[in-house]
């Protein structure tokens, strides 16, 4: 009997842990404190599940079939019209207080026909930094307010050389800058890009205009023209290796890197504004808008739906994420903290951005086969920048390849 005792007693703590599951493993040191925060202001057990991002949407198939979950999970936009429209996801009873406080065009995207399905993360927003001692080293003045396009590709001229034990120093990462992706569209937003996609009349269309075409030019150039960002085969270490290494001068990718650099105390990193595309046209962030959401199947939604309300709008958690030097939530009200915790590296910057930033095709997110169009976008937009199919070629197949699978688009809700 008390064998039997002692194992309900087990099965009922394991159920009572609210099981947490991310994809974002540069963001641990920070989640594991927001997890014990949390549980001693409540007294609810949360267990860490880290998820590495090719099994993470495996996983997350069980949302759809019913079975074993997680019960807070991370969700992107990309993929949470899919689950929504399986019913898959839980709808949270939010606080009055809390409704408030979130932004409301976030939570809006994570809302269906009045329900909160998901609870916005901080904003995270493509991000230009620079690597300050080889701008000084090669002479290139520092941005700090305001850049042109053309004044970044000449400092990636600048950046660009070989040491003399042969090591190579880029100039910037142009290889993650591939037009169609969020890193690529900031570019693209900031050159006049109203989106890649099209609604006339009732049906839907590619629209890879001449924004889309003029920027993938200029970003494609920085690869296989002025030769300032290495190519496929010209490294075997990534963008954020080479920055950290030393051997890359401007890397843009996102706000959440900053972790990623606490590992190399002795890189002189900062903040740089993303540059203006076109003359008259302030920059464009873009913001990727990550969220908690709670699986219809969770077995303890109670513990998951305080978790995800605690986790994006306390005071605790904001305070948490913005003195580790992450973008919580409710940004601007952390605004002195964050600073606080990037002393010099000119964060303002960042802040700046956040009254133009755009979400990618915020206005088709609930086409059905979304996905699969962009997948196709990538997949042609990819053989240019591999440098396997010139550009107006890729973008000829991009279109083609696009409006073969709108045909058949329509809207989910």
């Amino acid at each position: 009997m008390k064998r039997v005792l002692a194992a309900l007693v087990l099965v009922a703590a394991a159920l009572a842990q609210v099981q947490y599951a991310t994809w974002d493993g540069t963001r641990q040191k920070v989640d594991e404190r927001l997890i014990k925060a949390f549980g001693e202001a409540t007294g609810v057990r949360v267990a860490y599940n880290l998820v590495p991002w090719g099994t993470y949407w495996q996983k997350a198939s069980a949302m759809v079939a019913g079975g074993t979950t997680f019960d807070v999970m991370w969700m992107n936009l990309d993929n949470f019209p899919f689950y929504a429209s399986q019913k898959a996801l839980s709808p949270i009873p939010l606080s009055a207080e809390a409704r408030n406080a979130l932004p409301k065009g976030a939570l809006d995207l994570y809302t269906v026909r009045g329900q909160v399905l998901g609870l916005p993360l901080g904003p995270q927003v493509v991000t230009v930094y620079i690597n300050r001692k080889l701008f000084q080293e090669r002479g290139v003045p520092i941005p700090k307010d305001s850049w042109t396009f053309e004044e970044m590709r000449e400092a990636a001229k600048r950046l660009t050389f070989t040491r003399p034990d042969g090591k190579k120093v880029w100039g910037i990462n142009a290889m993650d800058l591939q037009v169609d992706t969020e890193y690529g569209m900031a570019f693209y937003y900031s050159n006049g890009g109203t989106g890649l996609i099209r609604k006339v009349g009732d049906r839907y269309e590619a629209n890879l205009d001449e924004a889309f075409q003029d920027t993938a030019r200029r970003l494609l150039d920085l690869i296989y023209v002025d030769r300032v960002s290495p190519g496929p085969q010209d490294s075997t270490l990534q963008g954020y290796q080479l920055f950290q290494a030393g051997q890359m001068g401007i890397y843009v990718l996102g706000s959440w890197m900053t972790e990623v650099w606490k590992a190399t105390p002795d890189l002189d990193w900062a903040f740089a504004p993303l540059p203006v595309m076109r003359k008259g046209l302030e920059p464009v962030g873009v913001y990727s808008v990550h969220a908690l959401v709670v699986p219809a199947a969770s077995k303890n939604k109670e513990g998951a739906y305080r978790l995800a309300e605690w986790y994006t709008t306390s005071p605790q958690s904001q305070r948490i994420l913005a003195g580790a030097g992450l973008m919580p939530t409710l940004a601007e009200g952390y605004r002195s903290t964050y600073l606080q915790a990037l002393p010099g590296r000119n964060g303002d910057v960042v802040f700046r951005q956040l009254p133009r930033m755009v979400v990618r095709h915020a206005d088709v997110r609930n086409l059905s086969n979304l996905p699969e169009v962009l997948d196709a976008l990538h997949s042609a937009m990819n053989l240019a920048w591999t440098g396997n199919l010139p550009l107006d070629k890729a973008i000829e197949k991009a279109r083609a390849d696009m409006n073969a699978l709108l045909r058949n688009s329509k809207p989910l809700w």
